[in-house]
């Protein structure tokens, strides 16, 4: 009797494979740093020393990594024999009425996040998001970057790569989302620990959604939503 052998990366193999995509998504931060820095710019020197804060650095960064991890991400998956990317990264939609629960249900939580941050007298906006929507330009690619290609590759690597290579190690379950939502706030160390824990509760939500439909485009959409709301609100009260 001949044992089929699952079709996608294990646990350690999941886990070094992140060090090629975080290898190329800091080479791709770099160059979009030095390709938006002009020496015959004399505000270049500005946007060097405030690279984390200039919003159209994060625009270009944003797009380059967005594309050019996410390309590298489905080779990986082509890489591991017998794997197909639909079913390795759970590509496919949910009923209407189950994604309007998700949306209601993360609404309530986005609500309750900013209650939560008001009551503890923290800003609701973050100072680097409000500077990087002032510098951003244009502001309709920053939109589009924000809201379209960082929800994309960060729900390809975390909620459909390392959940699939994590969900059935000894860690089961539980444990994929608890280490999935733990990277995936590593990721954002812009914010301040008040912000890194409310990553982290959000990272949990998306997890869950992806656990409990089994589809990684309604996560894909949950992670847009959020960014959307944020960066509107960024625009009408930042």
């Amino acid at each position: 009797m001949s044992l089929n052998k699952p079709a996608h990366w294990g646990f350690w193999a999941s886990l070094l494979w992140c060090l090629p995509i975080a290898l190329l998504f800091a080479l791709l931060q770099i160059a979009a740093l030095f390709l938006a820095a002009s020496p015959d710019d004399p505000d270049s020197t500005d946007l060097l020393m405030n690279a984390d804060s200039n919003g159209t650095l994060l625009t270009y960064a944003t797009l380059a990594t967005g594309i050019g991890c996410s390309l590298l991400i489905l080779g990986i998956i082509r890489l591991k024999k017998g794997s197909r990317v639909r079913d390795y990264l759970a590509w496919q939609g949910v009923p209407p009425a189950i994604a309007l629960r998700w949306f209601l249900l993360l609404t309530a939580l986005m609500i309750l996040s900013d209650a939560l941050m008001a009551g503890l007298g923290q800003p609701v906006i973050p100072e680097f998001m409000s500077r990087s929507h002032e510098t951003a330009e244009p502001r309709w690619l920053f939109w589009l970057a924000l809201v379209l290609a960082a929800p994309l590759f960060e729900e390809l690597m975390f909620r459909g790569f390392l959940m699939r290579g994590l969900q059935e190690s000894f860690l089961g379950t539980t444990g994929a989302l608890l280490l999935t939502s733990l990277l995936w706030s590593a990721l954002h160390l812009q914010y301040d620990h008040f912000g890194l824990a409310t990553v982290f509760a959000f990272g949990l939500a998306l997890g869950l959604a992806r656990i409990r439909t089994g589809s990684l485009p309604l996560s894909i959409a949950l992670h847009a939503y959020i960014n959307g709301v944020a960066s509107l609100q960024t625009a009408l009260f930042g």
